[in-house]
């Protein structure tokens, strides 16, 4: 959290006092709800992260566009100047602050998971897809950070020296090296959200809507997918440790999110081992967010003993989810398109 005489001067521009805020959490950045009379706001102020001013306004520039299309993504407020993003000195440290509109509806429960929210959210990734694919090269959009320069992937393993194992780093670098290597084909590679999991999303109306495009960045449309499989299908169905019915309740939730992306989206279908390495790219993400995070010593042996299972899957590059299997339904669904 921020100290409230600082609250109160970064939420100025925007025309909120700390009495309008309500703290909501902090991670990647200090994020507020805000009220004005009977509307709500929030309000996200960085602290920098490793992102500047330039990188907040091509991220603002990305959501802009896609609502302008029709998407249901949460649009950035100007502040009082007109401003989109205002930076705002408190204390000894630079703020980048942004508010954004407030998701209509609802967040999503655990009685949603089932494969009809997973076939709206293929349909808003389809949306996404195809925009990015239409942006034209000058767009202010694209000032956003190739996915190999992710602080995500760089700044925070820096700071975690002697605290990561040494075969970890090194399948993290045979993983980047290897996903690297990847053409930048036409229809494959874009501006992508980087985190578009039921998370991020409220339901209203049977409608979703999408926020949180801090870490979008140009990467692999693939890699949209191995996030949401990771962070809203297997991490949602997952039993603390994986058990032999793991992929049968992952595959109804993967068949419905292709379900939903088949009817618009650019990809004709997922390779099983494209799949597989952005999973587990992913997988070592998070096994690094919470060690950024979290006091790794004092928690409890549960999550310890979860941790050590992601070390070990990033370590030997290997996993229980069935990939081939996952490849397969969505070439069915894509299949399925192409004949209809």
């Amino acid at each position: 959290m921020i100290q409230a005489d600082h609250l109160s001067q970064l939420a100025r521009p925007y025309g909120l006092g700390p009495e309008d805020l309500e703290f909501v959490r902090s991670n990647q950045n200090h994020v507020y709800l805000g009220r004005r009379g009977d509307s709500r706001c929030i309000l996200r102020i960085s602290t920098g992260r490793h992102r500047t001013r330039d990188q907040v306004v091509a991220e603002l520039a990305w959501i802009e566009s896609l609502a302008a299309e029709g998407v249901r993504a949460c649009r950035p407020i100007p502040a009082l100047n007109s401003d989109l993003c205002v930076t705002v000195g408190a204390g000894d440290t630079n703020h980048i602050v942004t508010c954004f509109e407030h998701a209509p509806g609802r967040k999503i429960m655990p009685s949603d998971i089932a494969p009809p929210i997973y076939e709206k959210l293929g349909g808003m990734l389809a949306q996404l897809h195809a925009h990015t694919l239409k942006l034209p090269a000058g767009h202010a959009a694209q000032a956003r950070h190739q996915w190999h320069e992710s602080r995500l992937l760089n700044e925070d393993v820096a700071d975690l020296q002697g605290r990561l194992s040494p075969a970890f780093l090194e399948s993290l670098t045979d993983l980047m090296q290897k996903l690297r290597a990847l053409p930048e084909a036409a229809g494959y590679f874009g501006l992508i959200h980087a985190d578009a999991c039921l998370g991020n999303c409220f339901v209203d109306d049977e409608r979703l809507w999408i926020f949180d495009f801090d870490n979008c960045e140009h990467g692999h449309l693939a890699q949209d997918f191995a996030t949401i499989l990771y962070d809203s299908i297997y991490c949602r169905v997952l039993n603390q440790f994986a058990d032999a019915g793991l992929n049968d309740r992952i595959a109804p939730l993967w068949a419905g999110l292709w379900k939903g992306y088949a009817k618009a989206g650019p990809l004709a279908g997922m390779d099983a081992l494209l799949l597989k390495r952005f999973f587990l790219l992913r997988e070592a993400v998070i096994y690094i967010h919470y060690h950024r995070t979290l006091d790794v010593p004092t928690l409890n042996e549960s999550f310890k003993a979860g941790l050590e299972v992601m070390r070990k899957n990033v370590e030997a590059q290997s996993h229980q989810v069935d990939f081939e299997r996952l490849a397969a339904l969505s070439c069915t669904a894509a299949g399925l398109r192409a004949r209809s």
